[in-house]
């Protein structure tokens, strides 16, 4: 009687355990999509980003940087409508998304604090973009304010967005019950279709609920969307809502179509075993119960409503209505095919448990305690067929596929996506050396090259090596601020050579009058007399390259002549210190992607004093070098200098000193692709370690950058080529000979 009245009980309680499970698998599954993709800050970060692509994003965007402007700068009031335009496109530009999807990771913090009910993404130096995205127009853009950040104040505006922000908080809060709650439901699930007697009929029920359930989570997204747009007060806002929740909501819907497909599997299996089409008898009883008034007055108001909410929902929206009947229609389908191919699956089976019982009656006498056995195999075989395909359902989840793609910082690290994946010490940099010393800057003498450094950059140039000086401003010049006049003046003597100190000296003899400016940090070489530049101007430089490449990873080395601290405050005010590297500066280094998506691409070494700043490291306790004084191509040399033989990265010093006069003929022969890639290679083999710096002079002339790419195993358009090992052939020069430069 007691056992009667237990199977009876559940009996009655399996249909309820069923739709249970279902539900709470999908409330898991829906709470595991969330974890992956809002409540991870990269990932929040990348799907912000990713809102920037629809068009009603952009626009909202656009204007609020457009607003922002013209209320720095009123006049540009008259330009507005081009200025709108311009920063659509700067909008929808690489730069612009990388900023805003570091900001949006930096303001993750903020909107899951229990505080904060509004929080800010700000991208800075937005006024960068918007000037060289304006460079046609030189007057304009020199209007737009160079403080110009993109400012978007966040924060739910009606009952439904503050609803939806109070979930999701919520969620955030217990983040880690996801997998709880998936695993409840498939326990409850089981037990649904475990426990009943017809466990054919309640495997074809728990396989509907999961199907059911899946569906209502595929239509869910939209009309959450719906309703939240339609609870903002700001009418503006709304198609900005809508673009930004398909962002983020957008890839949940494939979830539940593969969720939908793991019942529509059960079911059709289950159903499979019956001798009539099930699916029919189903359509006729749902299309029976819609026919028939309901029982009680609360049913039928039920009833009611939901035919006129569906009613209106097809009369309003039948794009929509039309996809969703295509999508059960597709499910349909596909019930009913997969129960074909199961009906194939019966007969095989029970001649195989036939020829099974044969072979074990011979052996003993059937019990009943056999059959008990061969039923409860029966539920295993259900039950891992359950777990199994809930289990391939999550692993496919958890997989970079179950997600829309986003899209990365950028494709290609410093030019090509084959070096993305390698560390800084496995990357060759094509270097300058004196970058600071160009035959572009007005009133500079003796240059080492024909380019800024700034202007290097845009030419492929990755590795910067340039002096620094205290300097004060006089009469248009700036005079060096010699400590020790008499031994400075010896150790630059040694440095560029007398005949240059000669000339500072008289051109020094000839600055008088009171400073037209403070004492401040110049870019020069040995002597402010002979060019300089201060060195805040050349990081500005370097900031918006870095701004507008958000693909590039640089190294400097600075000759230092003035403190770390003063370094450090030029780069603060300068804003290039947001792009400092801040990690370790020895093995392993981090890969140029890693650097790339952390925003710290500037590797920053000091040759002489280095202390008490800590992104700021010793040069020569990272970098072992070559001698850098030859004076015919002949004396080159792959020999340790400065950093010994120990130091993880390599610079090759490349150019023939003649100072106080560098000389680009030199240049022509020995910056040449092949008696450079000749003499990178032999250093290569002799030092045992890839040369990371290429540092040559007047780097325009020749192929630096051509060598360090094939260096880096890029062919001349990018691409990895097979010569890129250590131990490729080096090209032979128009006489078929291999350049081989002497070794001392």
């Amino acid at each position: 009687m007691a056992h009667a009245s237990r199977e009876r009980f559940w009996e009655r309680a399996a249909p309820a355990l069923r739709v249970v499970g279902a539900i709470l698998l999908a409330a898991g599954m829906v709470h595991l999509y969330a974890e992956l993709v809002i409540f991870d800050a990269r990932m929040f970060g990348a799907r912000a980003a990713l809102s920037l692509g629809d068009p009603r994003v952009a626009g909202y965007v656009a204007e609020r940087i457009t607003d922002e402007a013209i209320a720095q700068r009123r006049d540009l009031m008259a330009y507005r409508p081009l200025i709108v335009g311009t920063t659509r496109a700067v909008v929808s530009s690489e730069p612009f998304r990388a900023g805003f999807r570091r900001a949006a990771e930096r303001a993750h913090t903020a909107l899951f604090s229990e505080s904060v009910e509004r929080f800010a993404l700000s991208v800075p130096d937005l006024g960068v973009l918007v000037r060289s995205a304006l460079a046609h127009d030189p007057a304009l853009a020199a209007r737009i304010p160079a403080s110009l950040r993109a400012g978007v104040s966040v924060g739910p505006s009606g009952r439904g967005a503050k609803a939806l922000m109070g979930l999701v908080k919520l969620g955030h809060r217990f983040r880690r019950n996801a997998l709880l709650a998936i695993a409840s439901g498939v326990l409850l699930l089981m037990m649904g279709i475990a426990l009943p007697r017809d466990r054919r009929r309640a495997l074809l029920n728990g396989g509907a609920a999961l199907a059911t359930a899946a569906l209502v989570l595929f239509f869910l997204p939209p009309l959450a969307r719906t309703a939240l747009t339609l609870s903002l007060h700001d009418p503006a806002l709304r198609p900005v809502a809508a673009g930004v929740w398909d962002a983020f909501v957008g890839g949940l819907r494939l979830w539940a179509l593969v969720l939908a497909g793991v019942g529509v599997v059960l079911a059709s299996a289950a159903s499979s075993f019956a001798s009539h089409v099930e699916i029919e008898e189903i359509g006729r009883r749902v299309w029976t119960r819609l026919q028939k008034p309901a029982r009680t007055w609360q049913g039928e108001i039920l009833r009611a409503t939901l035919l006129t909410g569906l009613g209106l929902f097809a009369a309003f929206r039948p794009a929509a209505t039309l996809y969703g009947l295509t999508v059960i229609a597709g499910a349909l389908l596909a019930f009913e095919g997969l129960r074909e191919l199961f009906m194939l699956v019966p007969p095989r089976l029970q001649e195989a448990a036939r020829q099974a019982e044969d072979a074990l009656a011979e052996a003993r006498e059937k019990t009943s305690g056999w059959e008990g056995a061969r039923t409860w195999l029966h539920y295993a075989l259900v039950g891992v067929l359950v777990l199994g395909l809930i289990a391939a359902a999550i692993f496919f989840m958890r997989s970079p596929e179950a997600l829309p793609q986003t899209p990365a910082f950028t494709d290609a690290c410093n030019g090509d996506r084959a070096l993305c994946d390698r560390r800084l010490d496995e990357i060759v940099f094509p270097g300058a050396h004196n970058s600071m010393s160009a035959a572009e800057l007005d009133g500079w003498m003796f240059p080492n090259q024909e380019l800024g450094s700034v202007s290097l950059l845009g030419h492929g140039i990755r590795a910067l090596l340039f002096d620094a000086h205290y300097g004060t401003p006089i009469g248009g010049r700036v005079k060096t601020d010699l400590q020790d006049e008499k031994a400075s003046s010896a150790k630059f003597e040694k440095a560029v050579g007398k005949e240059a100190v000669d000339a500072a000296m008289r051109i020094r003899d000839r600055m008088t009058g009171p400073p037209s400016g403070p004492r401040a940090t110049y870019l020069c070489h040995g002597f402010c007399e002979l060019g300089a530049v201060p060195l805040v101007t050349m990081l500005e430089g370097v900031r918006d390259f870095l701004v507008e490449n958000p693909g590039e990873v640089l190294v400097f080395v600075i000759e230092d002549y003035v403190t770390p601290a003063d370094i450090e405050a030029e780069f603060r005010e300068s804003g290039l210190d947001r792009f400092v590297y801040r990690g370790g500066v020895v093995p392993p280094f981090p890969t140029l992607r890693e650097m790339i998506d952390s925003d710290q691409r500037l590797v920053v070494f000091g040759e002489n004093d280095a202390t008490g700043v800590s992104w700021y490291h010793p040069a020569f306790e990272t970098i072992q070098e070559t001698p850098y004084t030859f004076h015919t191509p002949e004396e080159f040399s792959c020999r340790p200098n400065r950093g010994g033989t120990t130091a993880p990265l390599f610079q090759i010093n490349h150019w023939i000193e003649t100072t106080p006069t560098p000389r680009p003929s030199n240049a022509a022969i020995v910056n040449a692709h092949d008696f450079l890639l000749a003499r990178a290679r032999q250093c290569q083999k002799e030092r045992g370690k890839l040369p990371n710096i290429l540092a040559v002079d007047f780097a325009m002339t020749g192929d630096v950058v051509g060598v360090a790419a094939e260096m880096n195993g890029l062919s001349s358009r990018g691409a990895p080529t097979a010569s890129g090992d250590e131990g490729s052939a080096v090209p032979a020069d128009s006489s078929g000979a291999v350049p081989k430069p002497p070794s001392e």
